[in-house]
């Protein structure tokens, strides 16, 4: 199957309940009920939201409710009919939506990468098992990095998969994310099926703004009358002040961001690196998800554009549907269609 798809994702609080259960576990269900064709669950070590409090596992910031990322991907209308359910079953947090082409099976060989805002491309894999394999696989074939997101839940092929208590290695959900031209990532298509037994993949145009220091493609700023919302996506290790970054970011009156770590990746031609046995500090990768308005983010720009003067894969992209709601507060809309023609007036 190739076809046009949405990609859902909830920023929430672990904390956050629906009735006597968590709302985390809660949403899964829903996800397995609709017969999401792929979802996961990941947790983030550090973020903040509209209560503007830093939550984090690293003193003096450290909580017990720490962020997590709910992520499904499916065909339009799918997506679109599971908006209702997510305000139901997630009473706060922020929700986005995000427009990718859908590849699954032996389609994914001849898949394409959509044109759009941007000159990069993002090709998104979706898998339990085979992690490190698609990203020997990417590495050999010429991507410029990739990184692995571990899910703690979630749905695949209609299976619910999730992490058990003192298990060491199981099939949960997983989310493999490479950036870069697109005529690397299309080398990889071709060969994920002798990897993966039935690969389920998302392919996108992006803007790669920054490499390890380089900057490849000037960073696009719009005005505040521009009726969308704008993510900055940083790839990196953890070695990296990415603490700093949300202090920094929350300081200067960002929206919001949560930072994930990955499990393994790469970046340029280095070795694929995570954790290993007998490392005292981190070396695994990981991903901050910024969003806000555009405008906002150009203030934040010179702060982003500093932190990574040296490390990192940094991308922009124009989100078409973004909510946010706390209490009786709510910010933004998710009527896609009516943001999807301000994209296109973006691109002429």
């Amino acid at each position: 199957m190739i076809a046009d798809a949405l990609k859902l994702s909830v920023y929430f609080g672990e904390s956050i309940t629906n009735g006597s259960r968590l709302a985390s576990d809660a949403l899964m269900d829903r996800f397995q009920e609709r017969g999401v064709r792929f979802a996961a669950l990941l947790r983030g070590v550090e973020g903040f939201g509209i209560h503007r409090r830093i939550h984090a596992q690293r003193f003096p910031d450290i909580s017990t409710d720490l962020p997590l990322l709910g992520w499904a991907v499916d065909a339009h209308e799918r997506i679109r009919g599971l908006l209702d359910v997510v305000d139901r079953t997630v009473p706060q947090g922020l929700v986005t939506l995000e427009v990718a082409r859908l590849a699954t099976g032996a389609d994914v060989a001849r898949a394409e990468f959509p044109t759009g805002l941007g000159r990069a491309a993002k090709l998104t894999i979706y898998c339990s098992s085979g992690e490190r394999e698609v990203v020997g696989l990417l590495r050999d074939l010429g991507a410029t990095g990739a990184i692995v997101l571990a899910g703690v839940d979630g749905v695949e092929s209609g299976e619910r998969r999730r992490v058990r208590l003192f298990q060491i290695r199981g099939r949960t959900p997983m989310i493999i994310v490479s950036v870069g031209p697109a005529e690397r990532l299309t080398r990889v298509l071709p060969h994920l099926g002798e990897v993966l037994p039935d690969p389920v993949v998302t392919l996108e145009p992006i803007a790669q703004v920054k490499h390890d220091g380089e900057v490849l493609e000037p960073f696009r700023a719009l005005g505040p009358d521009a009726d969308i919302w704008q993510t900055i996506r940083i790839y990196t290790r953890q070695r990296m002040e990415v603490h700093e970054l949300t202090r920094r970011l929350r300081h200067a009156g960002a929206a919001g961001a949560t930072t994930i770590l990955g499990d393994w990746g790469f970046s340029s031609d280095e070795r694929p690196y995570g954790d290993k046995l007998g490392r005292v500090a981190s070396h695994r990768p990981s991903y901050t998800a910024y969003i806000d308005r555009p405008h906002k983010i150009a203030e934040m720009w010179p702060l982003i554009d500093e932190l990574t003067a040296e490390h990192g894969i940094v991308t922009s992209l124009l989100v078409p549907a973004y909510r946010e709601r706390a209490g009786g507060v709510a910010n933004g809309s998710l009527d896609v269609r009516r943001q999807l023609q301000t994209l296109a007036r973006l691109s002429e």
